[in-house]
């Protein structure tokens, strides 16, 4: 290939990052201009030619209009560059095709109508590598491939004819393994992309290292020694594992179609208990609500719980009020009744200091109040393996359960969204959202007393609930990140005292 080869880049389906190293090189592109004339880069310029010798394709096919494309751009060039994982193999691309339409459909659209999902909008074609629609030159792999490698690859490129079809097989392996559903944490190890987030955060920041990697090469998973599962390796069910999971393979049952049925049979779920942590976790990630003043959003959310089918909509805060001033009185420091993962880990750690009052516990106080049904909407993952109570639902699953309900809050009658029964009577007011002074007013003191009380009995480790309770069990965070480091530092430091 002669002087000043002319190059071309184009992008199919993908995340358009390998492009983005070449423009991060920086003062490098200048080397790279000086070997090649750029006649086609659409991240870093507006002209285009279809005259070119040498074709970089990024990005998986996807559809019959990206095959014809393909083929054109083939047409035209003396070498075919497939750049990147996606081009190469089909990479994460190529890994959802392992699921069935009906199947993505069900996890992304829950209730869809029938005759929408069948629209156009819909459509789906198996994802297909470069080299299964034309003919491949060369492969530059990665994920990203790093910009140098670019750079040298065209250094040599115009220096002497390249070797063609350099391509070890590195196909995509979809994997086939059960699901893992032993523990409240359910673990789909086809999902799960080892990037060991999960672990570093149970082990590194949480000391409760109730999973992690085991097995070697394409057989690793996130699991334990001896494959136990995770609550008989002392999971403390704190749910940030859950949270952190960045492809959801890492999950809790939901109880979205228990409860739309329930509420679709004529009230079988009748009342409805409001942590306003997951109040506002889930009035921050909603794009009406999140809008508006938080009283008035907060009405909203009431208003279409009851519209759904909920006689009554109480408040949590309440009984964890009401758990906390029993456990004060009580002659030994009771750390942990309102907070279930604190509770797990200071009977996994043995700390006989501190004393747990099962009766103590808000859910427990609930039950006896309360007649009926009862669901709660908490961020705490925990809650979920109480037996007693019937329903947990994050703000997660809460918007999911109006998705599946075919209800739009943002449309729904504002003026029925008062709490009722005892709660509107002790004078409580709506919670609000981050960024006002009367967010967190019941919570945050229950957690700085909690951080307190552990300093004084010389308690170890009570963060669980304090960081569990602000990002846990898969809700939007509603803390911002200054208290949250604050209260981690906190809690880090008792570890250092001994019971």
């Amino acid at each position: 290939m002669g002087n000043k080869p002319k190059v071309a880049f184009f992008d199919f389906a993908s995340c358009e990052g390998d492009q983005l190293q070449i423009a991060n090189l920086e003062e490098k592109i200048l080397d790279l201009l000086g070997l090649v004339e750029i006649v086609s880069f659409r991240e870093i310029m507006k002209e285009h030619s279809d005259d070119y010798d040498v074709a970089f394709i990024e990005g998986s096919i996807q559809r019959p209009s990206d095959e014809e494309r393909l083929k054109k751009i083939r047409s035209n060039a003396d070498l075919l560059i497939a750049f990147g994982n996606c081009a190469a193999n089909g990479n994460v691309n190529k890994l959802q095709k392992d699921w069935s339409i009906e199947e993505v459909k069900d996890e992304v659209y829950p209730g869809l109508d029938e005759e929408i999902s069948k629209s156009e909008f819909f459509d789906n074609f198996p994802c297909k590598a470069v080299d299964e629609v034309v003919k491949v030159d060369y492969y530059l792999r990665g994920c990203p491939v790093r910009g140098d490698r670019v750079l040298q690859f065209i250094e040599r490129l115009v220096k002497k004819p390249v070797e063609t079809n350099k391509n070890i097989d590195f196909k995509v392996m979809l994997r086939d393994k059960e699901v893992d559903e032993r523990s409240l944490v359910k673990y789909n190890p086809n999902k799960c992309i080892l990037c060991r987030r999960c672990a570093n955060f149970c082990q590194d920041v949480m000391s409760v290292d109730a999973l992690g990697p085991v097995e070697r090469g394409f057989e690793t998973i996130i699991s334990t020694p001896k494959d136990i599962g995770f609550d008989a390796n002392g999971c403390i069910h704190c749910g940030q594992c859950v949270a952190l999971c960045p492809v959801d393979s890492l999950y809790n049952e939901s109880p979205v179609e228990d409860l739309s049925a329930g509420l679709i049979d004529g009230g079988r779920v009748n009342i409805i208990a409001l942590d306003s942590i997951a109040v506002a976790s889930f009035l921050q990630e909603h794009s009406i609500l999140s809008e508006m003043e938080p009283t008035e959003a907060e009405r909203y959310l009431i208003g279409g719980l009851k519209k759904m089918g909920f006689d009554r909509v109480i408040q949590y805060d309440r009984f964890l009020e009401r758990s906390k001033e029993m456990d004060d009185d009580n002659e030994k420091p009771v750390l942990a009744s309102w907070c279930l993962p604190a509770r797990n880990h200071i009977e996994a750690e043995g700390i006989d200091t501190l004393a747990i009052e099962a009766g103590n516990t808000p859910w427990r106080l609930i039950l006896e109040e309360e007649d009926g049904d009862i669901c709660i909407m908490s961020p705490c993952s925990g809650l979920k393996a109480v037996e007693e109570i019937n329903h947990v639902i994050s703000a997660p699953e809460m918007i999911d359960l109006f998705n599946h309900m075919d209800l739009d809050i943002g449309f729904v009658d504002p003026s029925d969204g008062d709490y009722d029964g005892p709660c509107a009577s002790e004078g409580f007011k709506h919670s609000g959202i981050p960024g006002h002074d009367e967010y967190f007013k019941i919570t945050e003191k229950l957690a700085d007393e909690l951080l307190g009380s552990g300093k004084k009995s010389g308690a170890v480790n009570v963060v669980p609930c304090l960081y569990g309770c602000l990002s846990g069990g898969g809700n939007h965070p509603t803390a911002d990140d200054k208290k949250v480091l604050e209260r981690k530092d906190i809690a880090m430091s008792l570890k250092e005292v001994k019971p």
